[in-house]
């Protein structure tokens, strides 16, 4: 039931509205009426009123001030001027103020009554669209963690992003880091679990000591964190203050932030040992590295917590640490992690089908084979890294490995021959990935029509959902970038113009098979509000969702 609210100084015209609007009983209102504009107020300061009809000219609180009152208090509430001929043009420009209509006094019933009738329809069509709003902003703060998370470890597996890229995604993403500036690398660990540890213990556990850790931080730096491998987190850090002496690495800033940083490890290990009890670790950059340089200093700290004394418990190091552990005989960088980084992202590119970032990696780590001044230890350490890439990938996919036996002998990947070259070696796993990139290419040109069909029914089934490249490469099992490329290819026509299509043709069916209003036709196929769907449709089409309803039923038979 809406609320009614007459508003005249003529009682005559009050007790007629009152007794027209009590007769129609299809709009169940609740009438009230005042004499005055003072007296408005003072029923609208004390409840909630949805439609108001008013004089726009009374002696004291005219029309137009007391709707820019109504609008104060109550900005959903459909104000309804009534008006002589002689102030016809100014009750027309009240509605620049915020007026819903106006009617003549002498105007007819049926006018009068059909005026409120498209206030209540209007309210509804708000309430509709606020409530589609609602539930998108609460799916979307449900899964802002989960795309946080996913964007921030792409930057660690070596996604390369602009800066003005990476403002954006944080603004949109709600991450509070500066695109701008270097950071700081933490990564921490739990030590150990005890036996009768199930997963989600862990799990629990860990978020529970990630949660630890952000509240220390936050203090007095900024930070975002992210949990991996179950038992580790890596934390993001900034100083908090901001503006162009705090981007400069040396200043004071800077040094606080790592000041502080490095101080409060302890206390976040004894909080941890007392409440959790659990014995944990931490690594810390001892310097601030560019965003492009993320990836390799993420993977470097990360093979330093499992190497030396890494692996003791509750210890706290810096990588400088770490160098000084290894000696003087490798302070040439190559077991800083960089090396391993990069062998990591090599599985990585494996998976992605990145032909070219993995033949840059390869170069580049293979590059000490061709150095008579590397020791033959480090080039062997090298083979078994290398090679258990190629292994965990084979046994991983383990459909590849006939094809890719049938072309290279795998021997090799389990012992090396000393007397064979290290050049011959490089060539022979060259072999080997050229099989792994056919063999993908091979596969892409089996499965593409299942690939589309699953597309097409997946867009089918979540059409009322935000249909994203992610979602639908996750439910193919394909990389984002990759189904783009494989499906335009197969079907001529990118995926986000087959959903627009989709979407078109679903709107047209509705709107002419079924009774829906525009607003549930928005909603259905996943818009946020009627107002976005009405642009779609209006950029598709030439013509709104409702003209092109009207055009179509007036000229059907």
């Amino acid at each position: 039931m809406y609320r009614l609210l007459i508003v005249d100084d003529l009682p005559i015209i009050v007790e007629g509205l009152l007794e027209l609007f009590e007769q129609t009983d299809h709009l169940q209102l609740e009438v009230m009426s005042a004499y005055s504009g003072e007296e408005a107020l003072k029923i609208l300061s004390e409840r909630r009123i949805d439609i108001v009809v008013s004089d726009i000219k009374m002696p004291g609180i005219e029309g137009i001030e007391l709707l820019q009152e109504i609008k104060s208090q109550w900005p959903a509430c459909k104000v309804i001027f009534l008006t002589g001929y002689n102030e016809f043009h100014y009750a027309r420009n009240a509605i620049t103020y915020g007026g819903f209509d106006y009617i003549l006094k002498v105007e007819s019933d049926e006018k009068i009554i059909g005026s409120v009738e498209r206030a209540i329809a209007k309210i509804e069509e708000e309430q509709d669209q606020m409530q589609i709003v609602t539930r998108a902003q609460s799916r979307m703060r449900l899964a802002l963690p989960s795309l946080q998370k996913e964007y921030m470890w792409g930057l660690f597996q070596g996604k390369q992003v602009t800066e003005s890229e990476l403002r954006q995604a944080f603004k949109e993403i709600d991450i509070s880091l500066d695109a701008a500036q270097p950071v700081y690398l933490l990564l921490g660990r739990v030590d150990a679990w005890k036996e009768m540890f199930t997963m989600p213990d862990k799990a629990l556990l860990t978020y529970a000591l990630q949660n630890i850790g952000d509240e220390y931080l936050s203090a007095q730096v900024r930070s975002y964190s992210v949990v991996f491998e179950l038992s580790k987190i890596v934390w993001i850090i900034q100083p908090k203050a901001s503006g162009e002496s705090s981007s400069q690495t040396g200043s004071l800033d800077w040094v606080r932030a790592h000041r502080y940083t490095s101080g409060i490890l302890e206390n976040v290990q004894a909080t941890c040992r007392k409440l959790l009890r659990l014995s944990v670790s931490f690594l810390f950059g001892s310097e601030a590295i560019d965003w492009s340089g993320l990836s390799n200093r993420f993977h470097s700290l990360k093979y330093g917590l499992m190497q030396g004394h890494g692996l003791l418990h509750e210890v706290i190091m810096t990588d400088k640490d770490i160098q000084k552990a290894d000696g003087p005989d490798k302070a040439d960088g190559y077991h800083d992690g960089v090396y391993h980084a990069r062998v990591q992202l090599l599985m990585t590119c494996l998976e992605n089908n990145h032909r070219e970032q993995f033949n840059k990696l390869f170069v580049e780590l293979t590059s000490i084979w061709n150095d008579p001044d590397v020791p033959h230890e480090r080039k062997t350490e090298l083979y078994h890294s290398l090679s258990s890439v190629f292994l965990f990938y084979l046994h991983k996919y383990r459909d590849i490995r006939d094809y890719v036996n049938l072309q290279v002998d795998l021997d090799r990947l389990f012992r090396h021959d000393d007397s064979a070259s290290w050049l011959g070696l490089i060539e022979y796993y060259w072999q080997i990935a050229d099989c792994f990139f056919e063999w993908n290419a091979l596969r892409g040109s089996q499965l593409p029509t299942e690939v589309v069909d699953k597309v097409h029914r997946y867009i089918e089934e979540h059409i009322s959902t935000d249909i994203s490249l992610t979602a639908l490469a996750d439910y193919v099992g394909l990389n984002p970038s990759y189904l783009s490329r494989l499906y335009k290819q197969m079907t001529g026509i990118g995926l986000s113009k087959y959903v627009n299509d989709y979407k078109n043709v679903t709107a047209k069916e509705m709107l002419l098979n079924t009774p829906m209003k525009v607003n549930e036709i928005a909603a259905q196929l996943g818009y946020s509000s009627a107002l976005a769907f009405i642009r779609f449709f209006k950029k598709q089409n030439e013509v709104t969702p409702q003209e092109f309803r009207v055009s179509r039923s007036s000229s059907s038979p």
